[in-house]
C-alpha cells in the first residue's frame, strides 16, 4: 500500500514537472530538417513558442492562423505582389504567429530592409531555409518532436507503472497497446473512433464475445454498428459478462471510445493500468491527427492554390506530381462527394468518415483534396477507366455502410492528361453532382448540360435564368412558400400530379393551386411544351449558375 502512494506521489511530481506543450523557435531550428537555415531578423524572438506549423501559399492565408505557427513559405503567395510582402511581418505579427522560414531562391524574391526591421521591431524571426527543404519531412519531424515534449511525462510514468503493474507500453504502438491490455486484465478489447469504426481489438475469450454482442457495437461478424457508448461505465453486467466503456476525451472532444468485455470485473489495479493505456491511446491519436491534420491543411493549399490561379508554371505542376509519387503513366480525374445528412450532427464528423474511406482506398498521400461544408473534391492519377470505375464504386460501397446516417451524390468529371486542368476536373464533377439524385454521375452522361456549362459566363443565360426560375426563388423567399421545390418535384416525376402530391405530402388540390402559381408568377405555362421546356431550362440553368 506504501509503494501504491509513493507511486501516486511520483506521478503529481512529474506531471509538474513537464507542463510545457509547445517548443521555442530556437528548439524548432535544432531539426535536423532545418540544417543550414539562417535567422535574418527578429532573433528576439527565438523563445516564442510553437504549437503549430503549417504552409503559407495563398495571399489571404496569414486571415486562416490562430496563433504560435511557424510558417513555411516558398513566397508563391507574394510573387509579383510587393504590398503583400510590406504587410506580411505586421499582420503575422497581429496573428500571433511564432515565427517565418522562407525558402531561399523560389518565388519571394528579395528580402527587404524594411521586412527586417519589422520583423526586429516586433520580434518575430524571419528564417531562410534552403531550397530543397522537404515540406512534409520538416511538418513530421515538428510533431514528432512535439509529440515527445508534451508527452514527456508518460515516459517518466511508464517507468512507475512498471513497478507497480508490471506493464510497459513503451514504444508499442496502438495494436500493441491493446494487445497488452487484453492480457493484463483478461479481457476482450475494443478500441473504436468517435463514429464507431473499430480501430484495433484483442479477443481472448470468445465465450464472453458473444454473450454480450448483440448489446455492443458491433455484430458477430466483427463489423462496427452504431450503438449507444458514449458514456463511462465499469463492470456493468449484462447477461453473465461484464463491460467497461471509458471514452478518450482530448480538448473536451470525444475522439475514441475503448470498450472492454469481461467474465468477471476489472480490478482497481486492471483499472488503473486501463486509464495508464488509455492516456497513451489518447497522445498517440492525437499525434495521428496532427500529421494527418496538417497533411490535409497542406492538400487543400495545394489545391486551391492551383484553382484561384490561372498562371502557374508547368514546374509548379510537375512538383505536385512528383511529391506525391505520381510519376506512372495515367491521367488525372476530379470526383466531387456530396454528403446529404439524415442524422444530425456536426458535417465535419460525417466529412472525416469520407476521409477514411478515401484513405483505405487511395492511401493517406496519394490523392489532392478540398471541401466546402457538406462537398469533398478529390483528384488523382488513374490507369485505366476501369480503374477509376473500381475506385467510384469502392467509394459508393464504403460509404452505403453509413446509410442510415448520411448519403452521398457522386459527380465524377472527364478525365485529363495533366493537372494543370484541375479547374475543369472540378467544376465538371461538382456539376455532375448537382444533377446526380444519389448516386453516381459522370459528367460526360449530362448531354444537354455539357453544351449548356460552357455558356455559364454569358450575360444572356443569366436573364434566361433571371427570367424564368429566379422570379420563383425571389417569391419563396419572400413568402415562404415550397413553388420551387413544388415544380422541380413536378418535373421530375414526369408532370404526374398524383405522384408528385404523394412525394411532397400534400393533397392533390394543393398542388394544383402550387402549379397556378408558378403560372402567373413565371409566366409560363405547364400545360403546353414551350413553357415547360423554359422552365426546365431555367432550372438547369439554375444549377449550372451555382458553379459561380
Amino acid at each position: 500500500m506504501k509503494n501504491i502512494k509513493n507511486n501516486i506521489n511520483d506521478i503529481k511530481r512529474i506531471k509538474l514537472m513537464y507542463g510545457n506543450d509547445s517548443l521555442t523557435v530556437e528548439e524548432v531550428l535544432q531539426l535536423s530538417s532545418f540544417s543550414g537555415a539562417e535567422v535574418l531578423g527578429g532573433s528576439i524572438g527565438l523563445k516564442n513558442q510553437c504549437n503549430h506549423m503549417t504552409i503559407l501559399e495563398t495571399p489571404d492565408g496569414i486571415n486562416w492562423l490562430e496563433g504560435g505557427e511557424v510558417l513555411l513559405t516558398a513566397g508563391y503567395a507574394f510573387y509579383n505582389n510587393e504590398e503583400a510582402k510590406q504587410d506580411m511581418v505586421i499582420n503575422a505579427y497581429k496573428r500571433g504567429v511564432a515565427a517565418i522560414a522562407i525558402k531561399e531562391n523560389r518565388y519571394f524574391g528579395d528580402i527587404s530592409d524594411e521586412l527586417l526591421e519589422d520583423s526586429n521591431k516586433y520580434g518575430l524571426p524571419l528564417i531562410k531555409i534552403p531550397y530543397d527543404v522537404v515540406y512534409t519531412d520538416t511538418i513530421s519531424s515538428f510533431y514528432n518532436l512535439l509529440f515527445y515534449r508534451k508527452n514527456q511525462y508518460i515516459l517518466n510514468l511508464n517507468s512507475i507503472y512498471e513497478k507497480l503493474l508490471n506493464l510497459t507500453f513503451e514504444n508499442k504502438d496502438i495494436d500493441g497497446i491493446i494487445y497488452s491490455l487484453s492480457n493484463l486484465s483478461n479481457s476482450n478489447v475494443f478500441l473504436f473512433d468517435s463514429n464507431f469504426n473499430i480501430l484495433s481489438n484483442s479477443i481472448v475469450d470468445h465465450e464472453s464475445y458473444r454473450d454480450i454482442s448483440c448489446f455492443s457495437p458491433f455484430n458477430n461478424y466483427g463489423k462496427p454498428i452504431h450503438g449507444n457508448i458514449d458514456k463511462l461505465c465499469i463492470n456493468i453486467k449484462i447477461n453473465n459478462s461484464y463491460i467497461c466503456i471509458y471514452p478518450i476525451i482530448r480538448n473536451k472532444r470525444t475522439i475514441a471510445f475503448l470498450y472492454l468485455i469481461n467474465k468477471d470485473k476489472i480490478s482497481v489495479l486492471e483499472q488503473s493500468a486501463i486509464e495508464y493505456g488509455l492516456s497513451i491511446i489518447s497522445m498517440k491519436l492525437e499525434r495521428e491527427k496532427m500529421i494527418k491534420l496538417s497533411k490535409t491543411r497542406f492538400n487543400k493549399i495545394l489545391v486551391e492554390t492551383m484553382l484561384n490561379n490561372k498562371d502557374l508554371p508547368k514546374e509548379f505542376y510537375n512538383n505536385v506530381e512528383r511529391d506525391l509519387g505520381w510519376d506512372e503513366e495515367g491521367s488525372f480525374v476530379g470526383i466531387c462527394i456530396k454528403i446529404d445528412i439524415i442524422e444530425k450532427k456536426n458535417v465535419i464528423d460525417f466529412n472525416n468518415i469520407i476521409y477514411e474511406i478515401l484513405n483505405d482506398i487511395f492511401g493517406a498521400d496519394n490523392y489532392l483534396t478540398t471541401d466546402r461544408i457538406n462537398e469533398i473534391f478529390l483528384f488523382f492519377k488513374i490507369r485505366s477507366d476501369i480503374y477509376l470505375k473500381d475506385i467510384v464504386n469502392d467509394i459508393g460501397k464504403n460509404a452505403n455502410i453509413y446509410k442510415d446516417r448520411f448519403l452521398i451524390s457522386i459527380g465524377v468529371s472527364n478525365i485529363y492528361n495533366g493537372l494543370e486542368e484541375i479547374e475543369k476536373l472540378y467544376n465538371e464533377s461538382y456539376l455532375a453532382v448537382l444533377f446526380c439524385r444519389k448516386g453516381i454521375t459522370y459528367y460526360n452522361s449530362l448531354h444537354t448540360m455539357k453544351l449548356l456549362y460552357p455558356l455559364k459566363d454569358d450575360k444572356e443565360i443569366k436573364n434566361y435564368y433571371n427570367g424564368t426560375i429566379k422570379k420563383i426563388e425571389d417569391y419563396d423567399k419572400k413568402h415562404g412558400t415550397y413553388l420551387m421545390k413544388t415544380i422541380e418535384y413536378y418535373l421530375e416525376n414526369n408532370m404526374n400530379k398524383k405522384i408528385t402530391a404523394s412525394k411532397l405530402f400534400i393533397h392533390v388540390e394543393t398542388l394544383r393551386y402550387r402549379l397556378s402559381r408558378v403560372e402567373e408568377i413565371s409566366g409560363y405555362s405547364i400545360d403546353d411544351a414551350e413553357g415547360i421546356f423554359a422552365l426546365q431550362m431555367g432550372l438547369k440553368l439554375k444549377r449550372i449558375l451555382k458553379l459561380k
